[in-house]
């Protein structure tokens, strides 16, 4: 048993289009209310401290990490590549065919 987030359709901006704000929170009968997510976050895999002064810089820890995490997986459990599919037979007309009269 479980309930979704309702959505507010009914802030109009100026411009025709809508704001929408959660009105209503989830429950589920095995994590309570919001699904044992909302207003507590997940635990993340690997925690990168983000610093304010090397991302005003230009460079996203997070980003460069995860990179660096996905890579080495990759090369733990490389990605196996599909066979591409054998050539199409060639369904054109012979020559001798395509000249002849009864066509």
């Amino acid at each position: 048993h479980g309930v979704e987030v309702w959505l507010s359709s009914d802030n109009h901006l100026v411009d025709g289009g809508i704001a929408t704000a959660p009105e209503i929170g989830t429950y589920n009968d095995n994590f309570g209310w919001g699904l044992g997510i909302e207003q507590q976050g997940v635990e993340p895999d690997v925690e990168v401290d983000n610093n304010p002064r090397v991302a005003f810089d230009g460079r996203d820890q997070q980003l460069e990490k995860a990179v660096e995490v996905l890579d080495q997986w990759l090369k733990e459990e490389p990605l196996v590549q599909p066979k591409p599919p054998a050539a199409k037979r060639d369904m054109s007309l012979p020559v001798d065919v395509e000249n002849c009269a009864a066509k």
